[in-house]
């Protein structure tokens, strides 16, 4: 028996039923589509959290399948969001967790593409620090009179993500500041509060790092980011005929803390003064700041 072929309506009915759909940020609505937390006070602690979750439909108030989202805060990096799932689900929804060590007001926003959603969602955070510091502060505990302990002489650099970077040693803390006098005393149980970030490298462009166990010579970029100075005549250009007293031995414990880059040919592939002004504090070295 010949097959009849498809009629026009019945080939149109077929291709609406099998062509997958395709969604596109502008089929978003905006006003219709929700941002909520399921906890609207928290603790400023790093650890007490909420859930945001962000419901994206369309004019129709179905929900929009497959799309991806990205929530942001008012106060920017002082609030931590973890992406539990960015990606819309079967309902629409998108899943988010907040953070934050900073007391004060955060409102969370949610993008679709170029999209922004008009709804948000607002979280207060309090009980954090009792003490006012502000980034970019030297920190470090008070002395305890005690000679056999070390704790007490860690000083700290309070970053604007509001956690503590330390300073391994005395060497990589004056390649950064010329003293101490700038270091403010915490209390042991406001410090307790402040998490540790990782540790201060050495500022870019003012020494040369040698690790023990490795024969090369490396000037340090930022981000704490090393390059090999292939030849001696590469150190004497950035540093002059004393070029060798601008190293500093390293020990292997602290090599994590740095990555490594292209190595330098000449001196004249990599300025010294261009890496000095690249960066002036260690927000910036981190990539916390601009």
């Amino acid at each position: 028996m010949a097959l009849r072929p498809l009629t026009t309506s019945v080939a149109i009915a077929l291709l609406l039923i099998v062509a997958p759909a395709v969604v596109s940020a502008q089929a978003v609505d905006t006003a219709g589509s929700r941002v909520s937390a399921d906890k609207t006070e928290l603790k400023a602690d790093g650890i007490d959290n909420a859930e945001v979750v962000v419901t994206v439909r369309d004019q129709n108030m179905l929900p929009l399948t497959g799309l991806t989202v990205t929530l942001t805060s008012s106060r920017g990096i002082l609030d931590e969001i973890r992406v539990e799932n960015g990606v819309t689900d079967l309902l629409g929804k998108a899943y988010f967790r907040v953070f934050s060590l900073k007391d004060g007001i955060a409102v969370f926003t949610a993008h679709v593409g170029a999209s922004t959603l008009e709804r948000t969602a607002t979280v207060t955070y309090s009980g954090g620090l009792s003490i006012p510091l502000q980034s970019g502060d030297l920190i470090k505990i008070p002395d305890d009179n005690d000679v056999k302990t070390l704790s007490d002489t860690a000083v700290y650099y309070y970053a604007v993500n509001g956690k503590r970077y330390v300073f391994p040693n005395e060497k990589t803390y004056f390649t950064w500041y010329p003293d101490f006098s700038k270091v403010k005393i915490v209390p042991i149980d406001q410090m307790s509060l402040i998490p540790i970030g990782g540790n201060v490298t050495v500022r870019p462009g003012t020494r040369m790092l040698k690790f023990q166990t490795d024969t090369k010579t490396y000037i340090v970029t930022r981000g704490g980011v090393l390059r090999w100075a292939k030849t001696e005549d590469v150190a004497r250009g950035w540093f002059g005929a004393d070029w060798n007293t601008y190293i500093d031995d390293v020990s292997e414990a602290f090599y994590v803390n740095y990555t490594f880059g292209e190595p330098v040919a000449s001196p004249l592939d990599l300025a010294l003064d261009v890496i000095k002004d690249a960066t002036h504090t260690i927000d910036q070295d981190k990539g916390l700041a601009p």
